[in-house]
């Protein structure tokens, strides 16, 4: 005769299911939506105080919305990312894993092959964990927001910088919220 245990989620897999669910709908949703430019490979890495890393991977779907304005392009993207962030220091869990989806609204200015640009982002991720070294989440649903400069190389790839900042709006306390100066670059394919 065996004995039936209930079964128990650890707190950290319990985001697992939910991040796969969204992002394959999200996916699904972009890759309908995106147009001929695109998609691109993003490539992130970056540092927060307290040592903390971040290593990422990004796919940007082409642009849902394009404008112009005088010299400049605008064109607002849908991004899919998936990271791990570590903590280097002696307190707290040392990773966790990010998977979310956000707008990316970027302008470029003029007509060259080498083009200089801009950009903001708002999303939602979710984290592995609700902690991270001795910061304290309290839920593995972040908000993000991100803000960027950087230059476009012939339309075929682009380096920049990425400021991203990821919290829970304080939908629950303590909201430590993390933030991230990143080297971004990206590949079109």
């Amino acid at each position: 005769m065996t004995s039936k245990r209930p079964c128990r989620a650890s707190k950290g897999r319990t985001a697992r299911p939910a991040l796969g669910l969204a992002l394959a709908t999200l996916a699904l949703a972009a890759s309908s939506a995106a147009r001929a430019e695109g998609p691109d490979v993003v490539l992130k890495f970056g540092e927060a105080s307290g040592n903390y890393e971040r290593i990422g991977v990004g796919l940007r779907f082409g642009p849902l919305w394009t404008a112009r304005w005088g010299g400049f392009s605008l064109a607002l993207h849908p991004e899919l990312e998936l990271s791990r962030m570590r903590h280097t220091g002696r307190t707290g869990p040392a990773r966790l894993e990010q998977g979310g989806a956000l707008g990316l609204l970027r302008a470029h200015y003029g007509e060259g092959r080498v083009r200089p640009y801009g950009e903001l982002g708002l999303g939602a991720s979710l984290f592995s964990r609700d902690t991270l070294g001795g910061k304290e989440f309290s839920t593995h649903f972040q908000f993000s927001q991100h803000v960027g400069l950087g230059v476009d190389v012939g339309g075929a790839w682009s380096v920049g910088w990425q400021y991203s900042h990821y919290s829970n709006a304080d939908i629950e306390r303590p909201n430590d919220g993390i933030d991230f100066h990143q080297i971004i670059a990206s590949v079109r394919f």
